[in-house]
């Protein structure tokens, strides 16, 4: 009886005939296409911002900062003690400002970082992702930076170019306050794939930006990496009350959800929100689905009716229904799980078209300039899954109101 319910849906299912019902059928195979393809396309691109979010720039950032003109005969004891915990991968301490970079008659403005190159490695990946000269180039004496490639092209710089550095001096002279400045050889050229990093930030000597600030013996801070990046926020506060116990000191502490906490919630809230949405485009195909059915139902009244008298029980009816609001909703759940696959594989050529046909950039002002994706199993699972469930699930009613069908009332008139 099951092979004979099966059968009689497949017919319905792979019906020929043209007509109103035939549409409506479509229709709701197309929307449950549609919906689920958006939906894997949407989710992908969503978990490619927080993926990359979380790969290059939370990677090229501190997890965490302790804060304070820290003096130089400290650093390497609370660098010591910090490493000593299980929950830290590496320590370094950093000096930081704000000043202006110029080439010939080009003049921009960066963020300016004193680092030591072998400890900032412990907490950063700027030194993997070298294009062009040597990140150990900052080891070695003479006035050396690094650049990242976008500040390289507004410039014009390529490694061995001479460019000056100004900051400001805040003591204040005769004059008022005037900038100090002093000139120094690229030595390298990185690339994040951040453009907020790589046209802004410029890596120099700990040494030599100590002397460009006239610091003399502090440093404006350590810079943290965690094992969990996540819970940096709160082990950043336990780490900085033992150091300010062991060292008598009152140093602050930052962490990375100052800056980018904000943008990170915002990526997960949207990936939530846009995905709830896009979702009602399978819900509204599965009402077409249950429309769809209730219709043939009662198109199909007298079949039905025969059926009954033939022999067949209510359970027979129902499948007969059930089985076809499923075929519908596994072949366009399938259909959608193919192209929403393809189109997420191909997007960034998609894009990339667009762009060129249309002269947009899409995100020129956002912190990547380009379409991530990250296609994870349990988001499509997910996704395919529920429009399978949902789809059986409604079709449970038009499949009762065929099994609650008398024939004697419908076969009466016949």
């Amino acid at each position: 009886m099951n092979n004979i319910s099966l059968f009689i849906a497949l017919r319905y299912f792979r019906s020929k005939r043209s007509g109103f019902i035939s549409i409506i059928s479509g229709i709701a195979f197309t929307g449950i296409a549609l919906g689920v393809s958006v939906l894997i396309i949407v989710t992908s691109v969503m978990n490619g911002f927080e993926k990359e979010l979380q790969t290059r720039i939370l990677q090229a950032v501190p997890h965490a900062s302790v804060i304070g003109n820290i003096p130089n005969q400290n650093v390497s004891q609370i660098i010591k003690t910090l490493e000593e915990k299980d929950n830290i991968l590496g320590a370094a301490p950093y000096i930081e400002t704000q000043g202006l970079i110029s080439s010939g008659s080009s003049l921009k403005g960066v963020y300016m970082f004193g680092i030591d190159p072998l400890l900032e490695n412990s907490v950063s990946i700027i030194g993997d992702h070298m294009l062009v000269g040597s990140w150990n180039s900052l080891q070695e004496k003479g006035y050396n930076l690094l650049i990242g490639d976008i500040l390289a092209m507004q410039l014009g710089l390529v490694v061995g170019d001479k460019v000056n550095l100004l900051v400001p001096d805040t003591n204040l002279g005769l004059a008022g306050i005037s900038p100090r400045t002093r000139q120094f050889t690229v030595t390298g050229i990185f690339n994040v794939g951040a453009p907020e990093i790589d046209q802004a930030y410029i890596y120099l000597n700990l040494k030599n930006a100590s002397k460009l600030l006239r610091l003399k013996d502090s440093v404006h801070g350590i810079r943290i990496r965690y094992k969990d990046l996540f819970m940096a926020p709160a082990e950043i506060r336990t780490d900085l009350s033992e150091i300010n116990s062991l060292f008598s000191s009152s140093f602050n502490a930052v962490s990375w959800t100052d800056n980018y906490g904000t943008l990170f919630k915002a990526i997960k809230n949207e990936k939530f929100l846009i995905s709830l949405l896009l979702a009602f485009i399978i819900l509204v195909a599965i009402f077409n689905v249950v429309s769809m059915l209730v219709m043939v139902v009662n198109e199909k009244k007298s079949q039905i009716a025969v059926l009954v008298t033939l022999g067949g029980t209510k359970l027979f009816i129902q499948k007969i229904f059930l089985y076809f609001g499923s075929m519908i909703g596994i072949s366009g759940t399938l259909a959608g799980l193919i192209l929403g696959c393809l189109i997420s594989y191909n997007l960034g050529s998609i894009v990339a078209s667009l762009e060129s046909l249309l002269g947009v950039k899409f995100l020129e002002v956002y912190f990547i300039d380009y379409f991530p994706i990250d296609m994870r199993l349990n988001w499509i699972s997910l996704i395919c899954i529920s429009s399978i469930v949902l789809t059986v699930v409604c079709s449970l009613y038009p499949a009762r109101m065929a099994s609650k069908i008398e024939p004697a009332e419908v076969l009466k008139y016949e």
